[in-house]
């Protein structure tokens, strides 16, 4: 049977040196960037939100009979629940159990922000290449159109 090979565009990052832990992305799919960008917009609202609720909780400053504020249930539990939304969303932008091989389990509000800054540069740069295959006066030249204001 013929076959053909398609490049999706799709990049394979692998997590700390471990290649049981890789997550693949495709940084040129609209659908995948749009969910990409949603991602970023909903961890800065949420951080926001977690910040606020954990500012109140910190005015907390009674202690219990084992030495730890009174509210320490609640201020794990807000944690606990930022981090998961977090994970349930990131799986949803890039696919179930990609929360998993990127943190092992872990849950911190740190790990996130590595986890968004180390993915944002393959998209800038996908990004940048595209814009620029339509900006570029060489390709402009190739396609007939003007760049910059200058004609053909």
């Amino acid at each position: 049977m013929e076959n053909i090979v398609i490049d999706t565009g799709v990049k394979r990052i692998m997590v700390n040196d471990d290649p049981a832990r890789v997550i693949e992305f495709n940084p040129s799919d609209l659908i995948f960037v749009e969910k990409f960008y949603q991602l970023i917009s909903e961890f800065e609202t949420k951080l926001t939100e977690y910040q606020t609720h954990a500012e109140e909780n910190e005015k907390v400053s009674a202690l219990g009979t084992d030495g730890l504020p009174v509210n320490m249930a609640a201020r794990l539990a807000l944690l606990h629940d930022a981090c998961d939304y977090i994970c349930e969303r990131i799986d949803y932008a890039f696919g179930e159990g990609t929360s998993q091989k990127a943190f092992a389990g872990a849950r911190t509000l740190n790990m996130f922000k590595q986890f968004l800054n180390g993915i944002s540069p393959f998209i800038s740069k996908t990004r940048h290449e595209k814009i620029a295959k339509y900006t570029n006066p060489e390709s402009a030249k190739r396609n007939g159109r003007t760049v910059k204001g200058k004609k053909k």
